[in-house]
């Protein structure tokens, strides 16, 4: 993917909404972020004012735009539907407890890489539009010119993508904070790009022993 021998990536995850808080499946719906979680985003932004972003790219979603508008980063800003969230479908709004006794449900969670959501999308769809993303948009970052990029994007697409770029080694750790960035040295190696480390912006804090 490109000729850049190495730059910084920036991942983010959008702030929290009220789906979020009330821990309902939420993907290709489209709701804003709460006003009043926005000033918890205020170090990460303080983190990020010194830095210039060659290339910025965001899910169209609305809940990423207004995370990206909050923290006022700096770069040209492309949209791309294909870094939306996986898809919920019918599920969509819905809660754990509205669906454990959907036997399709209990399917999916048994076997999410394999089943579908009625209405939505398998885990080969999902991560075919981002592996597309990335051949088409993301390789257009190269030259040499680029040195930090940002994705604003979703929990799930983010989990993906420290997967893609082996920054870890399940798709299900780390836990992908709300509003926190994820800075990825990678490395171009044979043509693909592979993460030398990984950093979470601002660092989390200390717990006191």
């Amino acid at each position: 993917m490109g000729s850049c021998g190495a730059m910084d990536l920036f991942l983010i995850r959008h702030g929290v909404t009220e789906w979020n808080r009330q821990k309902r499946y939420l993907g290709y719906t489209d709701i804003s972020v709460l006003r009043e979680e926005l000033r918890t985003l205020d170090q990460l932004r303080k983190s990020l004012e010194n830095t210039t972003f060659d290339k910025v790219y965001t899910s169209d979603l609305i809940r990423c735009k207004e995370t990206l508008e909050y923290l006022k980063t700096n770069g040209e800003i492309t949209a791309d539907k294909r870094l939306r969230e996986l898809n919920f479908g019918d599920w969509e709004g819905k809660t754990y407890l509205d669906l454990k006794e959907d036997e399709q449900y209990q399917r999916w969670l048994l076997n999410w890489e394999m089943e579908k959501i009625p209405g939505g999308e398998t885990w080969s769809m999902f991560t075919t539009r981002i592996d597309s993303f990335l051949r088409e948009r993301f390789a257009n970052i190269g030259n040499g010119r680029c040195k930090h990029a940002l994705i604003m994007t979703h929990g799930g697409v983010i989990r993906y993508l420290l997967l893609k770029f082996k920054a870890v080694n399940s798709f299900w750790q780390p836990a992908v904070r709300h509003g926190t960035a994820y800075r990825l040295k990678l490395i171009r190696t044979g043509g693909v790009w592979i993460c030398s480390s990984l950093q979470e912006v601002p660092a989390p804090e200390k717990e006191n022993s």
